[in-house]
């Protein structure tokens, strides 16, 4: 007898280890909807364990733990719901495979609906140097010169963006972009995403983030014409 209550005690603390445990898997997680399972798994450990204790069930920790997993339920079924039918046309899987290869299908999806398709044909000016764009471009074939000062600094090719520093910075464009060939490109309304950002704060992330590698991309690219050339 001595045994089993002394088990008996010591579940609600493994219980409680447990939940915390869980919980910090759920926020290493980069998938949403498996941070959202983990949180599931993490509160109903927890809200076990409040029914547990010697001198009576907690019923605040656990109407607490409950109402956390109803809402997580709820948004992990539209997250799977939205995932069935997040399928990416092989345009879209293509682009996504260039520009946004470790974000998630769902937000991508998301992304380019906000978006619209543009062919632009060969010399056509995406960004003139010293105004402030009010679109950002992110090329799906072709490419396009890079020029300041009428000087040419530097190319964008297929899965690269476009006008996406003064996009970040709302400053205007420090140089002028021409496309070298006939290009397609997935162009956004400056207006359309900031709407957009207020409604899904997970978008921003998933963009700037993309947005971000491709910066670091090409100031390597340049770095090595610049080496190449010294």
């Amino acid at each position: 007898m001595p045994f089993i209550q002394e088990n008996l005690s010591s579940l609600p603390e493994l219980l409680v280890a447990i939940g915390f445990l869980l919980t910090f898997v759920a926020f290493v997680v980069s998938d949403i909807l498996w941070l959202r399972i983990f949180t599931i798994v993490a509160k109903l450990a927890m809200a076990i364990a409040a029914l547990l204790p010697e001198n009576g069930p907690m019923w605040l920790s656990f109407s607490g733990n409950m109402i956390l997993i109803a809402v997580n339920l709820f948004h992990s079924t539209v997250l799977i719901l939205e995932k069935r039918r997040s399928n990416l046309s092989d345009q879209e899987q293509s682009l996504k495979d260039k520009a946004f290869p470790t974000m998630d299908r769902v937000l991508v999806k998301r992304l380019f609906r906000a978006a619209c398709w543009f062919e632009f044909e060969q010399g056509e000016t995406l960004l003139f140097e010293g105004e402030c764009p009010d679109r950002l471009f992110l090329l799906f074939e072709g490419k396009a010169f890079v020029s300041v000062g009428h000087k040419r600094v530097g190319e964008i090719e297929a899965g690269q963006f476009a006008g996406e520093m003064s996009f970040l910075t709302m400053e205007k464009a420090g140089a002028t972009v021409t496309t070298r060939e006939r290009t397609k490109c997935l162009v956004w309304e400056r207006s359309d995403l900031e709407k957009l950002y207020h409604k899904d704060r997970d978008l921003q992330s998933v963009l700037v983030a993309a947005i971000g590698a491709d910066l670091v991309t090409k100031i390597l690219s340049q770095n090595r014409r610049a080496t190449k050339f010294a």
